[in-house]
């Protein structure tokens, strides 16, 4: 990965970004790709359109900017936070956590707590943790100090924590999909000096994790050709995973290109072809129902779309440790970069 896109990736992944609060991420998104493309814009729920004009098809490229959070629902007497959960965590990984919650007057920092295993009993310690059984301590002295930093309503992520821990391997939260964003970019970039007729949109789409809310708004305003939505995908490398249920997925083997219904088989072919013809390694996932991605709300916007999906692979997702291979990435836009470039 060349070091302007390194740059924008790291800065990304240290913004807080949960569903409905992506605007630190498509600013920087809209700073990044705006020298690439003719026109940015953000609509009113805040999805960002970078548009690169051309007189040929319509397609749209898109990546949410949203990861997971969680939300201050009540402030207790002695000052300790309670929260629901943004988008699908487990809640069993929280406790001990660092959070930084985006707070009236700034960051503040904060840690989950948990009754320790010494003092539960044997009901307890056998529970399945849900949300009401943790808090967020702020070291506040009572409920009036906590209120100096924090509201109800305040939106919380996990702390920021990138690490290069290899030259191809990186983890960090929020992989998913600031990754995918980083990929528009590099797209973007690649198609700036290159021939291609495309009308190409390159939109860093919101509140992917609820339901992929808006790429359903902004998919129904563009009405692309085509719509081809970019964000990670389990990978299924490591222990306790099973090819046989969950698929074989690799990190560092490519570009994952999803088959089934929810994408239309001619991109899927298209893909598959050129990633074949220019020696790009891929992968090839079966998914048998809509996916969890902008792809299904793309698919079903207006008359309905001509769909596809490309997914980078991604261990421990929505966890504060997701990992990725930077070489996925780099496949990933040398295959989305021809794709743009051939007769569609």
């Amino acid at each position: 990965m060349d070091k302007a896109l390194k740059e924008a990736l790291f800065q990304s992944l240290s913004m807080a970004a949960p569903s409905g609060s992506e605007g630190q991420v498509t600013n920087l998104f809209r700073d990044f790709v705006s020298p690439y493309v003719d026109e940015v814009t953000t609509d009113a729920n805040g999805n960002c359109i970078a548009h690169k004009r051309g007189s040929g098809s319509k397609i749209m490229l898109m990546a949410h900017a949203d990861e997971i959070g969680l939300m201050i629902s009540y402030i207790d007497d002695r000052g300790f936070l309670y929260f629901n959960q943004i988008g699908a965590i487990d809640t069993n990984i929280l406790p001990g956590l660092r959070v930084i919650i985006q707070g009236k007057n700034g960051p503040v920092t904060g840690i989950i707590g948990k009754k320790p295993i010494h003092l539960q009993n044997e009901k307890e310690a056998g529970k399945p943790l849900s949300p009401e059984d943790l808090w967020i301590d702020i070291a506040a002295s009572d409920k009036t100090d906590a209120l100096t930093k924090v509201q109800v309503g305040d939106v919380a992520t996990f702390e920021p924590n990138t690490n290069c821990i290899t030259d191809d391997r990186i983890i960090s939260k929020s992989l998913d999909d600031k990754i995918g964003l980083i990929t528009l970019i590099g797209v973007a970039k690649s198609l700036k000096d290159s021939k291609t007729d495309k009308d190409v949109y390159f939109v860093a789409s919101v509140q992917e994790e609820l339901g992929a809310r808006g790429a359903q708004m902004v998919s129904e305003a563009i009405l692309p050709d085509i719509g081809i939505a970019i964000d990670v995908t389990h990978a299924t490398d490591y222990p306790s995973m099973s090819p046989a249920a969950d698929g074989d997925i690799q990190l560092g083997k490519g570009p994952v290109i999803p088959l089934g219904p929810n994408m239309t088989k001619g991109i899927n072919q298209s893909l598959t072809t050129i990633a074949e013809s220019q020696k790009i390694p891929y992968q090839v996932e079966a998914i048998a129902k809509p996916t969890g991605t902008d792809a299904r709300m793309i698919q079903v916007a207006g008359h309905g779309i001509k769909t596809g999906l490309v997914s980078i692979p991604c261990r421990y997702m929505h966890t504060p440790g997701e990992m990725v291979s930077l070489t996925d990435t780099d496949n990933t836009i040398i295959l989305l970069t021809e794709y743009l470039k051939r007769d569609i």
